[in-house]
């Protein structure tokens, strides 16, 4: 028997979840809940994937003595309110992103999960897949680190209602929607992951009529490295991460959530000094290449990572992930200042 897991929420990235969990036999899909309005959804959902109860009311789910861990997929405010929840009801938490939408609650959640020994986790599939342990091995190779470039871009489906006056969930202030909290922080924690907590922060944003930022740069410095790290929902482009080294670079194609291969060259360092030796080489310094292994569902490798983890005895690495997220939490607060403003959603789109 796997592992017992409980689902929060009905959302569009629920079906997904559920998909890939049923392709890790270490999961055991116990439980979901979802609110009153939504129960026709949740029973669904449960019976296309197998899930043996559906819940609508929050304390006896997370009273369920089945119930060892629980996926936390709920709109973005609510997210450290729901993961208190289950973690004072001794429940591990997996949480989507963005973590929090502040760093008191990032604070205070990653507190109480230490005291209770609770695993507390954000799903964040670019640190658990294939293609990030490949490029955490190769940039120490690479050098002293002097760039970093993210892009993911991904015209929403959602646009063309908001240019025409519609508030959807992706584009409200209120509801922390926006190419930051929704895109760039995968950017984000790609660049934490490499180089941990920046010296200086920025952010500088295109924004919309009802000031959320439709698409946006968040710059990151470091001592002799910048991060420049760009998200858009109005328009799109081809995605890819880039890290610039002394000695070489490497460049992961394909979106964060993603990463499709790793392209990496060395081009400077006395393994390859086209320069020192007077020589040149006609066919210059050598490619190399390594692509992800081939799945049918994009979060299946975060979540067998997950069994892993919480599967295992108390982890480093599970603690590692948490600081990762804790500092997600205090830049995303720092840098998105007055930009999340209640009533930016009563303002009328330009004509």
């Amino acid at each position: 028997m796997g592992m017992k897991l409980g689902f929060m929420g009905s959302g569009a990235i629920m079906p997904v979840a559920l998909a890939a969990v049923s392709q890790v036999p270490s999961w055991e899909k116990t439980a979901i809940w979802v609110r009153p309005h939504s129960a026709g959804r949740g029973q669904a959902l449960a019976e296309k994937y197998g899930i043996q109860k559906v819940y609508t009311d929050l304390d006896t789910f997370l009273e369920d003595p089945e119930i060892e861990t629980v996926y936390i997929a709920l709109i973005n405010p609510v997210h450290a309110f729901y993961a208190r929840k289950a973690l004072l009801h001794g429940k591990n938490v997996l949480l989507e992103k963005p973590f929090t939408t502040s760093y008191a609650e990032a604070q205070e959640l990653a507190a109480l999960a230490r005291v209770k020994r609770l695993y507390l986790l954000e799903t964040m599939p670019l640190w658990h897949c294939p293609i990030f342990a490949r490029v955490q091995e190769l940039v120490p190779t690479l050098g002293k680190l002097r760039l970093i470039q993210c892009n993911y871009s991904q015209y929403s489906s959602r646009y063309d209602a908001y240019r025409k006056g519609e508030v959807l969930p992706a584009f409200d202030p209120a509801l922390y929607g926006g190419a930051l909290y929704d895109l760039n922080v995968y950017n984000l924690d790609f660049a934490l992951a490499l180089l941990g907590r920046p010296e200086a922060a920025s952010y500088h944003a295109n924004r919309g009529w009802n000031g959320v930022d439709t698409s946006g740069v968040l710059v990151l410095d470091y001592p002799g490295c910048r991060a420049e790290l760009t998200a858009a929902k109005d328009s799109d482009s081809p995605s890819f991460l880039l890290v610039q080294g002394e000695k070489g670079w490497l460049r992961v194609e394909g979106k964060p959530i993603h990463m499709a291969s790793v392209t990496w060259q060395y081009t400077q360092g006395p393994d390859k000094d086209q320069f020192t030796t007077g020589k040149a080489d006609e066919k210059g310094p050598e490619l190399h290449t390594a692509h992800a292994p081939k799945e049918t569902n994009r979060m299946v490798p975060e979540f067998r990572e997950y069994a892993r983890i919480i599967g295992g005895e108390w982890s480093g690495e599970a603690q590692e992930c948490l600081e990762w997220s804790l500092e997600e939490a205090r830049i995303l607060e720092t840098v998105a200042g007055d930009s999340f403003r209640p009533s930016a959603r009563d303002q009328r789109p330009e004509t």
